[in-house]
């Protein structure tokens, strides 16, 4: 019987052959594989629910009778892993370290054991995931390196996006509303039937729609309450779906409350003697039900202050609508310094009087 040589080992041969007639002396040292026992080569961290942390730890002995110097631990595959270093024979500080796939410069003394204390947050992907793999390379000063993996199945049944809705700079009447999508992904149909009242916000779901998929979609609508306290504002809402083992839906609702009607700059300030004397100053409303047109400047004239108003113009994006008002010093510089408060009425029962502070500088000798 003719046996034929397959190309693999036709090439094996060839390089034994090859190796076999050439000089020693030309051949490259070959590497030592470090003195260290390691288990496991391979974590199997099982199936966890997307949101949830798993945990595995990693042992390593120097098994010579030989100082064994560890270089490196890392870097790790994302901020999804959280890991730590334990030194069980030592104690203090030297006992345990962060871990951060920089340098670590550990000298493991002969015999001696280190612990990798290794924690997969699933709540830090910010895609969905359904199987994740990764490792953790360990390197020597003086040895080949080694390389530990691990594995997860990831229960993600849905996808939240966003889970933080920033709202920007918002009216504290304006009752703006936040919108989420909560979409299918391992499960491809599932029940979601929010409708709550948290700290004055509605919540509410309602299924939607998505071309291009048949998976269960649902919006849900968060409606900020008829008042907001002036300044950021962050509301955390937790909700179920109607799957027993899914994660629970958390969204974020973040953003300003500004007053329904402000104006900026915040103060005005005049210089005559240097010229100084126009600024615009933009009004804006933030609110349904307010009118920029009843705004009243008479007063401005009161103060020796020359105002033209322009058109209202809608901003979208910043959630308000703005006029500009050009203004003009029209006085002499005063002997000493003049500050005054320029009252607008505004027709609004919250914010009846907008106060305006203003300064004009006095005449100076000149430098």
């Amino acid at each position: 019987m003719r046996f034929l040589l397959s190309p693999a080992l036709a090439f094996l041969a060839l390089a034994t052959l090859s190796g076999a007639c050439s000089d020693s002396k030309s051949q490259p040292p070959t590497a030592v594989a470090a003195p260290l026992s390691f288990s496991p080569v391979f974590a199997d961290l099982g199936s966890v629910t997307f949101g949830e942390r798993t945990s595995t730890i990693y042992t390593l002995k120097n098994t010579s009778e030989e100082p064994l110097v560890i270089s490196r631990i890392g870097p790790f595959a994302c901020q999804c892993v959280i890991a730590n270093l334990v030194l069980p024979s030592r104690s203090g500080d030297a006992h345990k370290r962060r871990l951060d796939g920089k340098r670590v410069n550990l000298t493991l003394a002969p015999q001696e054991t280190a612990e990798i204390h290794f924690v997969l947050d699933t709540s830090r992907y910010r895609k969905p995931a359904s199987r994740k793999v990764g490792s953790i390379p360990v390197v020597f000063r003086d040895h080949p390196g080694i390389v530990l993996q691990w594995g997860a199945d990831i229960y993600t049944p849905f996808i939240v996006e966003p889970w933080a809705i920033e709202l920007g700079s918002v009216g504290i009447r304006s009752q703006p509303v936040g919108r989420a999508m909560v979409t299918g992904h391992d499960v491809w149909e599932f029940d979601l039937d929010v409708d709550f009242d948290q700290d004055g916000w509605t919540v509410k779901s309602r299924p939607i729609l998505v071309d291009g998929t048949s998976k269960s979609t649902y919006e849900i609508l968060f409606t900020a309450p008829e008042y907001l306290p002036e300044g950021p504002f962050m509301e955390k809402f937790q909700m179920l779906s109607g799957l027993p083992d899914a994660p629970p839906i958390k969204i974020n609702v973040q953003g300003l409350a500004q007053p329904d009607l402000s104006f900026s700059p915040t103060r005005l300030l005049f210089d005559p003697q240097r010229g100084r004397t126009t600024q615009r100053m933009i009004f804006a409303q933030r609110a349904a039900g307010l009118d920029l047109s009843e705004l009243q400047f008479d007063d401005f004239v009161n103060h020796q202050i020359k105002y033209a108003a322009g058109k209202e113009q809608d901003f979208p994006a910043q959630g308000a609508v703005t006029q500009a008002l050009e203004l003009e010093f029209i006085g002499e510089a005063p002997a000493a310094s003049h500050s005054g408060v320029i009252k607008i009425p505004t027709g609004d029962e919250m914010t009846p009087i907008l106060e305006i502070p203003y300064t004009v500088l006095p005449q100076r000798a000149d430098s």
